[in-house]
């Protein structure tokens, strides 16, 4: 778990380095997204972690999405969210990228703001509910 973690916090941490670079998105896996790479031509955030040494050398193996979801120790639905696009967003800026890594590798932050919009939307209908 430890390796995982920072695994995916070295990820990040290379996007960041270059928080306006334009990141092509690949296709979602329940979409073929193992035989598309990425909808433009633009380097994904997997091709920007195979481009760092130091995860080729802990045994990053290859650029495809099996070998990222190996390595990194994700699963289909967590790489999705993380590296994959739709036709209407076929590119993402690194810094977002990076923020999603981030989420997957730690949700408890991202749970607390979706946990207090789900609050405040509850006590908007009871407040309302109780006024009309």
């Amino acid at each position: 778990m430890r390796d995982r973690q920072h695994r995916l916090l070295r990820w990040a941490t290379l996007l960041e380095r270059n928080p306006h670079q334009i990141i092509g998105l690949l296709s979602p896996s329940w979409a073929g997204g193992d035989a598309h790479g990425t909808m433009v031509d633009r380097p994904s955030a997997i091709d920007v972690a195979w481009s760092d040494v130091v995860l080729r050398v802990m045994g990053l193996a290859g650029r495809s999405r099996g070998e990222a979801k190996s390595f990194f120790g994700l699963s289909d639905a967590e790489l999705d969210r993380i590296a994959a696009g739709s036709w209407r967003c076929p590119v993402r800026p690194a810094w977002q990228v990076a923020v999603r890594i981030r989420n997957v590798e730690c949700p408890r932050l991202e749970n607390r703001i979706v946990g207090s919009v789900v609050a405040l939307l509850l006590v908007i209908c009871a407040i309302s509910y109780w006024i009309f």
